[in-house]
């Protein structure tokens, strides 16, 4: 998927296609460089990811999700284009493999995989219900760079408090920066830049929300084996039924802000 990023109001359809009305393209700090994936589900189905996890799958995408409970293609409610992804938890959603409970996608293609000192912009869109309750576990995350093995070192969490946090083993002890509240019922546009290494001094994140920086550079580890690869939709130790939408998910590199 190479080529340059003209940012996300390109995304946007300027009409309804086969009697889906269209959303409007989702505003997001505009950036420049080498499109190297895009996990926004606008072919329908879940094939731009390599895995799906849920209770009821472990294994190649594909077409699934076109009718399953545990996460599903929309249309109904977008943030951007056509498509939606809508992952949803019931307690007790554990698949075969074990672990805690979950609905993500992962991807190991060559864009969605990084190494130390590479340089990532990811933007994204997320809904949470009306009424989404709080985590009240010890983990709920929904977008994950994952080491292989053990916690993954950079992590999106959404904490007990019902805060959307960069969260993730890299930071040693140190608290996570929030980049905003969860709000509800509301599509919220996010924008990640990372620099990805496991020394804290050589990495970074900062993150902005709505196009508004609320976090700024902040020197951290993200890092903790030789790559990361990326995984998003719900993974959390416990709690009861909950459901999120993403959409619209792209990612450059090296990606320069522009003013």
């Amino acid at each position: 998927m190479a080529g340059v990023a003209l940012g996300w109001a390109v995304l946007g359809l300027a009409g309804g296609v086969g009697g889906v009305p269209a959303a409007t393209a989702a505003p997001g700090i505009p950036v420049t460089g080498p499109e190297v994936f895009v996990g926004d589900y606008e072919t329908g189905n879940f094939a731009q990811w390599t895995t799906c996890q849920t209770a009821t799958v472990n294994g190649e995408c594909g077409g699934f999700g076109q009718g399953d409970r545990t996460m599903r293609i929309v249309t109904d409610d977008v943030r951007q284009g056509r498509y939606a992804a809508e992952f949803d938890l019931k307690p007790g959603d554990v698949p075969d493999f074990g672990g805690g409970e979950r609905a993500e996608v992962q991807s190991d293609a060559g864009g969605a995989v990084v190494k130390d000192g590479d340089e990532r912009w990811y933007q994204w869109s997320m809904k949470f219900p009306a009424d989404f309750q709080n985590p009240t576990g010890v983990w709920f995350i929904v977008m994950q760079w994952h080491a292989g093995s053990g916690s993954p070192p950079l992590a999106i969490n959404i904490s007990d408090e019902g805060t959307v946090d960069i969260g993730g083993d890299g930071l040693k002890g140190e608290p996570r920066p929030t980049i905003g509240p969860v709000r509800r019922g509301e599509w919220v546009d996010y924008t990640l830049h990372v620099k990805f290494s496991r020394d804290h001094d050589a990495g970074f994140v900062e993150a902005w929300e709505n196009g508004q920086q609320t976090v700024p550079r902040t020197s951290r580890a993200s890092m903790t084996s030789d790559s990361n690869y990326l995984k998003q939709g719900i993974y959390r130790d416990s709690g009861p039924a909950t459901s999120v939408r993403i959409d619209g998910l792209r990612v450059t590199a090296p990606g320069t802000a522009l003013p």
